[in-house]
C-alpha cells in the first residue's frame, strides 16, 4: 500500500475515528485504525465492538492495500507533521509515514485481524435533517442511564413516522420525551432502541458539520448513520439494544393538581444558587405557598441556602423535593422565556415543560424528612 494524503483532512478524519477506538479491550487490534486504500479513496475504520466508524478521503493511491495502525500514535504523528502532504506506505509489518524531511516507521497489525463488525450500505435508508436530530437528542440524551447493569435504559427509543422524529429516554428517575417535526422522513414507521453513546457521536459530528442531512438505515440488529461533507463521508454504525422499552405513556399522569408558570431564567439561576448547598444527595426543596415559591437546600454539617420567588399560586401549601441536577437539566431543555411546573402531590412525579408542547420531562420526587 502506498498513497499520498492531505494532512489536515487526515487529521480531521482521525479525530472522528478516535471516538470509536477501544481503550479497554483485551484485543490489541481494537486500539488501532484500519487503513484501506482502494479505488481512489482512503477508507478508515475503527470499532470498540459497540459502535463502528468509517470515514473516507479522496486521495492519490499508487498501490492499493490495507493495514491496521495504532490509533493514538498514528494520530499524534500526523498531527505534528509540518508538511501539507503525507505519504503513507506499508511493508514488512510496518507503516511508514513521510512528510517533508520527517519519516516515521510504526509497527502495525495485519488487516485480517481487524473485526468487520458492520456493513456500511445506506441504499435502503432515508434522510433526517441534522438540525432536528441534534436538537431532539440534546434534550433527551441526558435522561438516558449510564448504568450498564440495565442495558435497556442506556438506549434511546427512536421513532420516525411520517413527518415526526420522536426520542424517549429514561434512567428510572426521570423521563424525557421530545417530538420534532421533519421536512422529510421514512414513509414507514421506524422504531429502534439505539445506545445513547452512538447517538451522541452522531449528534456531535452533525453539529460540527452544520446544515445538511443524515442518512439513516435501521436494520434488524444495527443502525447506520451517514454524514457527508466536502472532504469525504463518515459512517457511524451501532448495534441496537434488544428488549422491551418501558411503556412511558403509562408513566405520564393525565391530570395535575397544580400548574405553576415561572420565568425560566429567574428560576434556573435561583435553583443553581441554592443547589450549591444541596450536597451529599440531599434534595432541592420547592415550597409553594400563597404567591411564593421558596427554594431551599439543607446539608447537615455543611450549611443551608434559601431563595424566594414570586409566583402565581393560590392552592394549599406543599413542599416537594428533587435531585437538583436532574431538575436543572430539565429546566435547561426548555425553549422560550417561561417554564411550566406541574404537580399532583409531594410523592408523585412532577412534570417540567414549556411553551413547546413537544417536550416533556417527568422527574421523580425525593421523599422529604422534617
Amino acid at each position: 500500500m502506498r498513497l499520498t494524503c492531505d494532512r489536515a483532512t487526515l487529521v480531521e478524519k482521525l479525530n472522528v475515528l478516535s471516538r470509536g477506538v477501544s481503550t479497554r479491550s483485551a484485543l490489541p487490534v481494537l486500539s488501532g485504525v484500519l487503513l484501506q486504500a482502494r479505488e481512489g479513496h482512503l477508507n478508515l475504520f475503527s470499532t470498540d465492538m459497540e459502535i463502528s466508524i468509517k470515514a473516507t478521503i479522496k486521495t492519490t493511491i499508487e498501490h492499493e492495500g490495507e493495514i491496521v495502525v495504532p490509533a493514538r500514535l498514528f494520530t499524534d504523528v500526523v498531527k505534528n507533521l509540518s508538511a501539507d502532504d503525507v505519504v503513507i506506505e506499508s511493508a514488512d509489518g510496518t507503516v511508514k509515514v513521510t512528510a517533508g524531511r520527517a519519516a516515521f516507521a510504526l509497527n502495525s497489525w495485519v488487516a485480517g485481524d481487524f473485526p468487520q463488525t458492520s456493513s456500511f450500505d445506506t441504499s435502503s435508508g432515508f434522510s433526517v435533517g441534522r438540525g432536528p436530530f441534534v436538537e431532539t437528542l440534546s434534550k433527551v440524551g441526558r435522561a438516558a442511564s449510564r448504568d450498564e447493569t440495565r442495558p435497556i435504559l442506556t438506549g434511546v427509543l427512536v421513532t420516525i413516522s411520517g413527518g415526526t422524529l420522536k426520542m424517549v429516554a429514561t434512567d428510572s428517575y426521570r423521563l424525557s420525551v421530545k417530538e420534532t417535526p421533519l421536512e422529510a422522513g421514512s414513509q414507514q414507521e421506524v422504531q429502534a432502541i439505539v445506545p445513547v453513546k452512538a447517538l451522541s457521536e452522531v449528534a456531535r459530528l452533525a453539529a460540527a458539520l452544520g446544515n445538511g442531512e443524515i442518512e439513516v438505515v435501521v436494520g434488524e440488529n444495527q443502525a447506520l448513520f451517514k454524514l457527508a461533507d466536502a472532504s469525504g463521508d463518515v459512517w457511524i454504525a451501532s448495534r441496537l439494544i434488544d428488549g422491551q422499552f418501558p411503556n412511558y405513556n403509562q408513566l405520564l399522569p393525565e391530570t395535575f393538581d397544580h400548574t405553576i408558570t415561572l420565568d425560566k431564567e429567574e428560576f434556573t439561576a435561583a435553583a443553581r444558587r441554592v443547589s450549591l448547598l444541596a450536597q451529599k444527595n440531599t434534595p432541592l426543596r420547592l415550597g409553594f405557598s400563597a404567591g411564593r415559591l421558596t427554594l431551599r437546600a439543607v446539608t447537615q454539617d455543611v450549611g443551608q441556602a434559601e431563595e424566594a420567588l414570586d409566583v402565581e399560586f393560590g392552592g394549599e401549601e406543599f413542599e416537594i423535593g428533587f435531585n437538583a441536577a436532574f431538575l436543572i437539566d430539565g429546566a435547561d431543555c426548555i425553549d422560550g422565556e417561561h417554564i411550566v411546573l406541574k404537580f399532583i402531590n409531594p410523592l408523585r412525579p412532577g412534570l417540567v415543560t414549556g411553551e413547546d408542547s413537544g417536550f416533556l420531562y417527568l422527574i421523580m420526587p425525593i421523599r422529604l424528612s422534617n
